[in-house]
């Protein structure tokens, strides 16, 4: 069970196949897996939260007489 300090191992998270292309990508990158792991963590994280611009044609208001 994960605590405020020690977190989650990997392993808890990802199943066999998904723990071998993990592997293999941070080896590529020059990273440790949790590293990667975090980096696409918070990528995710940033491009859920960043604020968007309105869509559409914005238009003048105008009071009703």
């Amino acid at each position: 069970m994960p605590d405020e300090r020690n977190g989650m191992a990997l392993v808890d998270l990802l199943d066999g196949e998904d723990l071998e292309l993990l592997k293999a990508e941070a080896a590529r990158r020059g990273m440790t897996p949790e590293e990667l792991a975090k980096l696409g963590m918070q990528q995710e994280l940033t491009r859920r939260t960043r604020p968007r611009a309105m869509s559409g044609t914005i238009q003048a208001f105008r009071r009703r007489e």
